[in-house]
């Protein structure tokens, strides 16, 4: 029994998909479900690693590499990663430790047996240019591979100033035995060297008249620098016939030694501003360590498969804010460029705020084949966070608390699914934003609680439906009348949300969904009338129909569409007015074929196709821009 267990560990680890190749890289036909996909450049889905349900699941704790915790403080590039994928509802149910929101679960680009040198070049209508090579190379047959990459973007940007960002990774893959697996990855952004476009605050319950679009009215000496690295082991050994050991260490670190932002003030429905607002940023750090050790065992008896875990996980976070210095530029106008001159900005002394948690847990799931699986999880936390402010006594606090889910799932039959789950987490609230007082300083960890419920239907082997409804309560952040930043009573997220996704006919591939949801406040602040009862900032309607249709008889060319429908969003504070709802159509088509023997792929897009200009809201009221009509052009080749 023991030799046959090393052999199927030996055939898994050997099987595991290796995702160098570029040419073939489709989100539409990775996506189980319209919840959220990416792959390679491409990303679909009514949800993304930084938003679902409204919330934010790097927040919540709920990122994953490969399934292994991964507190993510800078953006894991396309060098090392293969893309990643949003679990929410029926599909999250069998995880692990999860907290409330959705799972973002990122997938790394293992290199395999096979050298491949994979390039992908894009071009756009307005002058944006990418340039990504990556290659996978066996060292030590079916022991030892490594994959490289770079890439060199000239992006445009949606208000037409052009930046500069630079990408590099190293991803290295080793089976020392025929049950063991080690994965380390290194991987670097460098950019962030345009001025951002100038962040509108209306002075009252409207929206601004739109201005020409790709007009950049900020400053051109406005411009940031940052660098983002990602450094991670992972570890796999079958210990035995039932046990399996996983380890995950990593670094995340993103560094902005430059940053501006720009408001334009009091915005009357003419587009005139009393003021322009530059806030320059001190030099900011974000960066933390964090891993994940997990025993599993797996036994069988009778019809259940069982399986407990015991995980040990940590992290230690450190950040660097503050400094920051503001200067009044004089009046302006939307869509009205001013150049002035450059302020002499005098940064002042930086915050410092440090977390340190750790987390031990057990977690049982078992199967009743063709009957249903039930999950449940136990977690002890211990967290402690230190702030330290200029002038401000040292800030203290610490928690720990018992954390836990329960889910489970029946089998009606073949085709029908039931599932429900509740969820019990401990979760930190960002940063204050740049027009806070106190800007920058981080919101402190508090619980937070999940329900969920519903089905998925196979309307046919290839076509899956998921409807499901949820309940998400959490603190609620934001501005009070003296704009600090500061906990201003409860968030509730309850709502509907759905999925179509698969074959419909052969060649005709659809991904849609709809998710719609009330946010709604509560609390001290919201009963004495001095909050309103709907936050500023949550989409709660959005929905996304996209068709690809890629017959065989078409030899490789398919044509595809995509429909995102948005509903209206709360732009003030007072729920006296909302940024009404929009629609944007995509349109491209692809063309797979033979390269000298090797894979390659012609790929057209149209993002926007009316060009209609629509205003969005941050979190704090400010509106900006969303993306006009653009166009895009990608050759990709695997060689």
């Amino acid at each position: 029994m023991r030799r046959l267990m090393i052999l199927a560990a030996s055939a898994v680890l050997a099987s595991a998909p290796a995702y160098a190749q570029r040419a073939t890289e489709s989100a539409a036909k990775s996506a189980d479900d319209a919840f959220g996909t990416s792959v390679g450049n491409e990303s679909l889905g009514l949800y993304s690693t930084s938003n679902a349900r409204g919330f934010n699941p790097g927040q919540a704790g709920n990122v994953r590499i490969d399934g292994l915790y991964f507190d993510q403080q800078a953006q894991l590039n396309n060098r090392v990663a293969a893309g990643s994928t949003v679990r929410v509802g029926i599909s999250a149910q069998a995880y692990a430790f999860p907290a409330p929101t959705g799972i973002a679960d990122f997938r790394l680009r293992l290199p395999g047996e096979k050298q491949i040198v994979s390039t992908v070049a894009y071009v756009t209508g307005y002058g944006g240019l990418n340039t990504e090579v990556d290659a996978q190379i066996p060292i030590v047959s079916d022991k030892l591979s490594v994959g490289v990459g770079a890439g060199v973007q000239r992006y445009d940007s949606d208000f037409g100033v052009h930046g500069l960002q630079y990408t590099a990774g190293v991803i290295a893959r080793w089976n020392p035995t025929d049950a063991s697996e080690v994965v380390g990855f290194w991987s670097r952004l460098e950019g962030c060297n345009d001025p951002f476009q100038t962040l509108v605050l209306p002075g009252g319950a409207y929206t601004p008249k739109p201005y020409p679009i790709r007009t950049f009215f900020g400053q051109q000496w406005a411009k940031g620098e940052c660098q983002e690295t990602n450094i991670g082991t992972l570890a796999r050994y079958f210990m035995s016939d039932t046990w399996t050991l996983r380890a995950g260490v990593f670094r995340s670190l993103q560094a902005r030694p430059k940053m501006f932002v720009e408001f334009l003030t009091d915005t009357q429905p003419n587009g005139v501003g009393a003021d322009r607002l530059m806030i320059a940023y001190g030099p900011q750090e974000y960066g933390s360590y964090s891993g994940d050790v997990r025993l599993s065992n797996t036994f069988d008896t009778n019809a259940l498969r069982h399986r407990i875990d015991f995980a040990l996980r940590g992290r230690d976070v450190h950040k660097i804010y503050g400094g920051d210095d503001t200067k009044s530029l004089g009046p302006g106008a939307v869509g009205v460029q001013v150049r002035e001159p450059e302020p002499v900005f005098v940064h002042g002394p930086s915050s410092r705020d440090s977390s340190r948690q750790g987390t031990g847990g057990v977690s049982y799931d078992v199967i009743w084949a063709g009957v249903g699986e039930l999950t449940a999880g136990l977690q002890k936390t211990f967290y402690h966070r230190t702030i330290e402010r200029p002038a401000v006594a040292l800030s203290e606090s610490s928690a720990s608390p018992f954390l836990y889910n329960v889910s489970a799932s029946a089998f009606i039959n073949k085709r029908l699914a039931l599932y429900g789950s509740y969820t019990r987490g401990l979760e930190e609230f960002g940063s204050a934003p740049s027009r806070a007082v106190n800007r920058g300083e981080a919101a402190p960890a508090a619980i937070t609680r999940q329900t969920d419920a519903g089905f998925r239907f196979a309307l046919t082997p290839k076509l899956k439906f998921v409807a499901g409804v949820f309940d998400i309560r959490k603190p609620y952040f934001n501005l009070d009348t003296a704009n600090v930043f500061r906990a201003l009573g409860e968030a509730r997220h309850r709502g509907v949300e759905m999925s179509l996704a698969g074959e419909v006919i052969p060649g005709l591939t659809v991904v849609g969904g709809i998710v719609y949801y009330q946010p709604r406040l509560s609390g001290e602040p919201i009963d004495r009338g001095v909050v309103a009862p709907i936050p500023v900032g949550p989409l709660p309607r959005s929905a996304l129909l996209n068709l690809t249709y890629q017959p065989p008889s078409w030899h490789g060319f398919s044509v595809d569409t995509q429909i995102n429908n948005y509903g209206p969003q709360v732009a003030r504070s007072d729920n006296a007015y909302s940024v009404p709802g929009y629609t944007q159509i995509t349109v491209g088509a692809r063309y797979n074929f033979k390269l000298y023997e090797s894979g390659a792929s012609i790929r057209l897009q149209a993002f926007n196709i009316a060009n209609t200009f629509t205003w969005g809201t941050y979190q704090t009221g400010s509106l900006y821009a969303r993306p006009p009509r653009s166009i895009r052009a990608t050759f990709a080749a695997d060689f």
